[in-house]
């Protein structure tokens, strides 16, 4: 049976989604560039975020039924298509081991010094594979559940840094001028990797209000993003800021309530799960991704020997945290936009000049009439437009048939 998520759930997983990497890491790298107009770069970068929606949207209302690696099948054509999908699927095979690596980097270099890096991932990994095993819908549920949690959370750590801020770090705005807050802001963009709910939208309850559900779910997480850079920058400075890779974990040890109570402990539990959200839908979107180009019907049957190769990956995928600084915003970034940028416009493009007005399915009806099944993901799209007027054809009357003769006896 076909998994099925709701609305607000899509975007309680974008706004987890969005908290993954960025309220952690996101703050140094800003103010590494664009200094203390980091907070600036914050914003275009999620202003990007959202308008990358609407080309998404685009070519998701024209395959309603098709995950990414089907619609890249769909206009590409079957074995380009799938070539381009193995490429796909590599894209979030390594997003999902970048992502375990940087949880084990925090825990054992924050939390945890003593404890082996590797301990850290298998735990991790097992609880990831355990929610991906469940399915999509389950993940979704408990985003829901622990959704409040995290909101109350970072209510707090508003508040309580609020007395601890000082605006005039901020200032002076534009020092640099516009170049350096582009340049952040395009790296912030990258790493809020939303295209990956191309892979999601098939198993949305309500098609026409996806879009409105991810915007929303990216203007809240962003808000987030947004105050935690803010405060970064108001708290620590744009020195300090730079120079720890996980400023905004910084930032809350310098809150003191009581000797009792750990301020950094809320931010470390407000990564830790919006972490997990984020990985596990890379981690469920690189499995869809596998099977449908491969032609194997259950993904499930994947999920177990990614864990292992996602172990050994994310241990060899960078030795230290220079290299990491060092490949995550040139290389990395680049990387990425080739998925969540240049393939969805192309695709658009090709799509328009090959099919026009009508989506794929619904343009090579034809060659089904002339005998030629389509097969693969066309065929489904195919199927799923064709369903409707298929249930509904008037059936042909047998009322002009005349009754038989009946013989004399």
């Amino acid at each position: 049976m076909e998994e099925r998520i709701g609305v607000r759930q899509l975007t309680v997983l974008v706004i987890h989604f969005m908290l993954g990497t960025s309220i952690l890491i996101a703050p140094s790298n800003l103010a590494f560039v664009a200094k203390q107009d980091g907070w600036l770069a914050a914003i275009l970068g999620i202003l990007i975020v959202a308008a990358s929606v609407f080309l998404y949207d685009a070519l998701a209302k024209r395959y309603p039924k098709l995950t990414y690696t089907g619609i890249i099948e769909v206009i590409f054509g079957k074995w380009i298509g799938k070539v381009i999908s193995l490429l796909l699927f590599g894209y979030l095979f390594l997003l999902t081991a970048f992502l375990v690596r940087v949880a084990g980097n925090f825990i054992t270099t924050q939390i945890l010094p003593e404890t082996p890096i590797e301990a850290v991932s298998i735990i991790l990994l097992v609880v990831i594979v355990a929610a991906v095993g469940y399915g999509i819908e389950t993940i979704a549920r408990a985003s829901e559940i622990l959704f409040f949690p995290v909101l109350i959370l970072l209510l707090l750590l508003v508040l309580f840094l609020l007395p601890e801020s000082k605006p005039t770090n901020l200032l002076p705005m534009l020092e640099r001028g516009p170049k350096p807050i582009v340049l952040s802001a395009f790296y912030l963009f990258t790493l809020q990797e939303v295209a990956v709910f191309l892979m999601l939208y098939p198993n949305v309850s309500k098609l026409e209000k996806r879009q409105m559900a991810m915007l929303k779910g990216i203007m809240i997480g962003g808000i987030a993003v947004i105050l935690t850079t803010a405060f970064c920058l108001m708290v620590l400075g744009t020195e300090l800021t730079e120079r720890n890779l996980f400023a905004s974990y910084s930032l809350a040890k310098k809150i003191s309530v009581a000797q009792f109570l750990r301020v950094d402990a809320f931010m470390a539990i407000i990564w830790l799960i919006a972490l997990f959200f984020k990985a596990a839908i890379c981690y469920y979107g690189a499995s869809v991704a596998l099977a449908e180009t491969i032609g194997i019907r259950r993904h499930r049957v994947l999920i177990l020997p990614f864990g292992m190769l996602v172990m050994w990956l994310s241990i060899i995928v960078y030795q230290n945290i220079v290299e990491f600084l060092n490949f995550t915003p040139a290389i990395w970034s680049l990387y990425c936009s080739c998925f969540v940028v240049v393939l969805p416009i192309v695709l658009i493009i090709i799509d328009r000049l090959r099919f026009g007005s009508k989506p794929g399915g619904q343009a090579q009806q034809s060659q089904q009439q002339g005998g030629q099944e389509p097969s693969g993901a066309q065929g489904q799209q195919q199927k799923a437009e064709t369903k409707q007027s298929g249930s509904n054809a008037v059936q042909p009357s047998n009322d002009h048939i005349p009754p038989p003769s009946t013989q004399p006896s």
